[in-house]
């Protein structure tokens, strides 16, 4: 296709025209095929074009919604170039993303992370948390970071919850600490329940830090889910949405895997109250969002369900005479039944033995 002068034109001009149409509820407001053809420009245009926006980025106030949109522009223009003009503008920018709940259209802010990485830097964890809410709020790949070639393990939770913050202060450098290990596995808990294989590597995880500083650890951090937020996040278009009141869908999977890994510790009356707790804060209804998470609630049911001690069918219990939530009520029933079956088979047992 023959780029014309008029189509890199108007590229230049969108800005301006943004200004006046535009009122940013979605992406950026370039196609994509438009993007691809700035793209293979010529370096001196794409120099000429890109200084041109660096000088309309530096006479935009620093509160205008549109000096990010010059400086995505700007850095896709610059890709390859020598030069980094926008440098500070750049971590502004993503600095603000960490600001924000998530965000449309992520992939655009890919452009700036890969100019971060080049020059030796990282982004803020409250980017990255931002980063990965939007990929699972919003359906799309939470992939920038990995496309420029970072994984986005560090921090291994996201920040912002009181819970999650605490536990990342056990974590240590280095990619082998056993925490890490711990919390990276919790995180895979992406199913309705978990896997034999799920629980013998959770089990083997377990190991190196020992079961009893486990079940302390995680059901001191339990005890904080559903606290305020240590910084709130903002809403882009959403402004009813309950951002800072429900869980951090990022760290919500992570609750799961922890509730079903305490369920595999030895039985313990704090465990079974924990995991009665968190059942009770998930399911903490939100005007016009519902619970603040059914699937950790649901996580909570099951786990108690699992867990071989007395206080569990009495957590049990108490849950089923208040929770009208259906498909939690079910998980509980469920819980109920296999505490049950499990109690009548322990009688059956006693009761083959041969009297004396």
């Amino acid at each position: 296709m023959r780029k014309t002068e008029g189509d890199i034109e108007r590229a230049d001009l969108t800005l301006n025209a943004m200004g006046v149409r535009d009122s940013g509820y979605r992406g950026v407001g370039w196609s994509d095929q438009l993007l691809g053809e700035l793209r293979e420009l010529p370096q001196e245009r794409r120099r000429s074009l890109a200084r041109s926006l660096v000088e309309r980025c530096q006479r935009l106030e620093e509160t205008s919604e549109f000096r990010a949109r010059t400086l995505l522009l700007a850095g896709i223009l610059a890709a390859d170039l020598p030069e980094d003009p926008l440098s500070a503008e750049r971590v502004k920018v993503l600095d603000d993303l960490g600001e924000c709940h998530s965000f449309w259209y992520e992939d655009h802010f890919s452009v700036l992370v890969e100019a971060e990485l080049a020059v030796g830097r990282s982004l803020t964890p409250a980017a990255i948390a931002a980063f990965r809410r939007s990929g699972m709020e919003y359906g799309y790949p939470a992939a920038p970071l990995v496309r420029a070639g970072e994984k986005p393990t560090d921090p291994v939770l996201n920040v912002g919850e009181m819970w999650a913050e605490r536990a990342l202060e056990q974590v240590g450098p280095g990619p082998e600490d056993p925490w890490r290990a711990l919390f990276a596995h919790a995180l895979t808990a992406k199913s309705a329940k978990p896997s034999a294989k799920w629980d013998r590597l959770a089990g083997q995880l377990v190991e190196p830090l020992g079961p009893e500083l486990v079940r302390e650890k995680v059901v001191s951090w339990l005890a904080l889910v559903g606290v305020p937020r240590t910084f709130r996040v903002k809403a882009v278009f959403c402004e009813d949405r309950q951002f800072n009141e429900v869980f951090d869908p990022y760290n919500a999977l992570a609750l799961r895997g922890l509730a079903w890994l305490l369920s595999l510790l030895p039985p313990h009356a704090d465990a079974a109250r924990a995991l009665g707790a968190l059942v009770d804060t998930s399911l903490e209804r939100l005007p016009g969002r519902g619970p603040r998470s059914a699937k950790v609630a649901h996580a909570g049911a099951l786990a108690l369900g699992r867990v071989d001690s007395e206080s569990a069918p009495a957590e049990l219990d108490r849950l089923a005479a208040r929770v009208t939530h259906k498909a939690t009520a079910k998980a509980i029933a469920t819980a109920q039944e296999a505490h049950a079956t499990r109690s009548h088979d322990d009688r059956s047992a006693l009761s083959s033995y041969p009297a004396l």
